[in-house]
């Protein structure tokens, strides 16, 4: 009901309204970040105002340090998987397969979370990893993208090199 009937509610929606967005031009980018931030600010909100939560600094250490841990072993190997010779992916085609299937958001994460563990005391802790995944991907990808840009560059220019020369 929170996550599914809205979707389908605005698809159908969408359709009679169409021509009347696309004359107006809504700003959708700055709606869609502002949205996010108040799903991120009132689940911080929710889970680190509840008295119930029972989290020391040690362990908040280690769940960071394990997430990015995943999130790094994830990306690596999507990359060996997506670059073997036989995969027939693209440079870019990686680029966006390594961006894409490592990334969790808040928007869907919180509400399916709250509809399975509905009325669960210890729901905020519950919470704790998705909080500290979604920040970290965001890092991650701010740290590596200079370097995944210069690989694709270079690897695409090989590439086009590679097709151009004679036999």
């Amino acid at each position: 009901m929170t996550v599914v009937v809205p979707l389908i509610v605005g698809q159908i929606v969408r359709r009679y309204i169409k021509e009347w967005l696309e004359r107006k031009k809504p700003p959708f980018g700055a709606i869609s970040s502002c949205v996010l931030l108040m799903i991120i600010y009132t689940t911080f909100c929710d889970t680190f105002s509840n008295p119930n939560i029972d989290l020391d600094k040690f362990s908040l250490v280690v769940i960071v340090f394990i997430i990015f841990s995943i999130q790094l072993t994830f990306m690596l190997l999507i990359f060996i998987l997506s670059t073997r010779e036989k995969s027939g992916f693209t440079p870019a085609d990686t680029v966006a397969i390594m961006f894409c299937a490592t990334h969790k958001s808040l928007t869907l994460g919180i509400p399916m979370l709250k509809i399975v563990f509905e009325g669960y005391e210890h729901l905020s802790l519950i919470s704790v990893p998705l909080l500290i995944y979604h920040p970290a991907q965001i890092l991650l990808g701010s740290v590596l993208v200079p370097t995944i840009k210069s690989w694709m560059t270079t690897r695409q220019k090989a590439l086009k090199m590679m097709r151009h020369q004679p036999v």
